[in-house]
């Protein structure tokens, strides 16, 4: 799973080395490594930017409370709920009624595959939690298709 994390980290839009493997040796990942994959994917923050600017910048934009801090831990909950943010999850009836609330973001998750039906929403993850997350979630709502890249030298 980590070499499929680290396979699929060039969708991160070559994002600094470092930050992977900061978030990948996390035992416990946080809010802000969430929120910075996020954020750098959307074009909210440079890749220079640090976790806090990217709380901040979706405290913003209206996406998190203010109470959330980058030190927060990620959970399956707040994870799912930036990551709906950063793909187009269509969603069920509810889903689009709340807006995506974390709660049916999560929920959505689960209904299309990219979660286990056993999974716990307050469940703290670790940085290859977090990275196999993005990973399926990349590889299911994304526009990259593993197929499409060569093997072969040129």
């Amino acid at each position: 799973s980590v070499v499929l994390s680290l396979l699929f980290s060039g969708a991160l839009f070559a994002q600094s080395a470092d930050v992977i493997t900061d978030i990948l040796n996390s035992e416990q990942a946080n809010v802000g490594q969430v929120a910075y994959l996020c954020a750098v994917q959307q074009g909210l923050i440079e890749e220079s930017g640090d976790y806090a600017d990217a709380v901040r910048s979706f405290v913003e934009g209206g996406i998190l409370s203010d109470s959330v801090s980058a030190d927060d831990p990620a959970t399956f909950l707040n994870t799912a709920y930036l990551f709906s943010k950063n793909w187009n999850v269509k969603g069920g009836l509810l889903y689009r009624l709340s807006k995506g609330s974390p709660r049916y973001a999560f929920k959505q998750f689960v209904a299309d595959g990219a979660l286990s039906a056993y999974a716990d929403p307050a469940q703290r993850l670790s940085g290859v939690e977090v990275m196999n997350f993005y990973t399926v979630c990349s590889g299911k709502y994304g526009d990259f298709d593993i197929m499409s890249v060569s093997m072969t030298g040129e």
